[in-house]
């Protein structure tokens, strides 16, 4: 016996004058305890009360509704923040309705990019002119390989992230603790140029980069220069890059560049995508170095060390 025949034995009790619920005792009676339920037999009388005899169940959720494709893209061009709930308020439909309609028309939901700061209309302007100036002085006198750029960035001993993981229906995921507040970490800084590196230190554990430990390094780099490229150092003279931070721009900082007669190339502040360190060689170091974990500081400058080993020429 299938659902059908039982819905013909309802139809059949129905016709016969029976109720639902002497109908449901007399079918269990013959075809063994809960083979009915009277819940279910009453829904059917009331359909067969109601004019309807049919046997078929009634198609469920909400019948499709058609959407204006161009509609649809028109309201989420106008607000690309809107979410798929007020959409579908919005066009009386269905979330799961809207997110079909969405992915027909090729809108996908991403998350904002976050950027260090937004520029105001005199920051922007100031970049142009910057920007603009240092390609036309390229133009005429071509620098590039008399630049040498540095930058310093916090290498954490753990540097496991959080991602998804591929699993069984009913497997449940595995444990991943939440990364400390202060994570242990050292600072390294970097000073390089198209020939490669330069030079590179790291700080002791937890101690940052000020203007005094700066000019220290910047006189340590300028010695491994001049043995590495004295032409550059003697006659044509290196050129500095580096961004605005304040141990980079403090007084005893532009003295000590002064003193070696070292130019600096002008930095707009909050550009780090005009600084190659951030958006090149630390971008790649952090490539590098994801889902390691560390013992040591030891360990670190082993790491850093490989790194730069395994970079050839053209990645400088």
């Amino acid at each position: 016996m299938n659902q059908r025949d039982f819905r013909v034995l309802f139809l059949y009790e129905w016709k016969s004058g029976k109720n639902a619920s002497a109908a449901a005792r007399n079918i269990n009676a013959a075809f063994g305890n809960d083979a009915v339920n009277e819940r279910t037999v009453r829904r059917w009388y009331q359909k067969f009360e109601a004019g309807d005899e049919s046997l078929e169940n009634e198609p469920r959720g909400r019948p499709e509704v058609s959407i204006n494709d161009d509609h649809l893209k028109l309201a989420v061009e106008e607000n690309p923040r809107t979410t798929v709930r007020e959409l579908a308020q919005e066009f009386n439909v269905s979330a799961i309705t809207i997110s079909r309609h969405l992915n027909l028309i090729g809108k996908k939901r991403k998350m904002d990019k976050w950027v260090p700061h937004e520029l105001n209309d005199r920051q922007k302007l100031q970049r142009y002119e910057i920007c603009n100036s240092l390609l036309i002085r390229n133009q005429n006198e071509p620098f590039l390989d008399r630049i040498v750029t540095c930058d310093e960035k916090w290498i954490l001993y753990d540097n496991k992230r959080r991602s998804a993981q591929w699993l069984d229906a009913n497997e449940q995921p595995r444990h991943m603790p939440k990364p400390a507040l202060h994570p242990k970490k050292t600072m390294l800084t970097v000073w390089w140029s198209m020939a490669g590196v330069i030079h590179y230190n790291f700080l002791n554990p937890g101690e940052t980069i000020t203007a005094a430990k700066y000019c220290i390094e910047i006189e340590r780099m300028h010695q491994q220069l001049k043995e590495k490229s004295a032409i550059l150092v003697n006659r044509r003279g290196p050129i500095l890059l580096h961004d605005n931070a304040r141990p980079h721009v403090s007084q005893i900082t532009v003295q000590k560049l002064n003193a070696l007669n070292y130019e600096t190339l002008p930095h707009p502040p909050y550009s780090p995508d005009q600084s190659p360190t951030d958006f090149h060689f630390f971008k790649h170091l952090s490539h590098f170095l994801n889902e390691k974990t560390f013992r040591s500081q030891a360990n670190i400058e082993d790491a850093v060390q490989e790194f730069i080993n395994t970079r050839t020429l053209d990645f400088y």
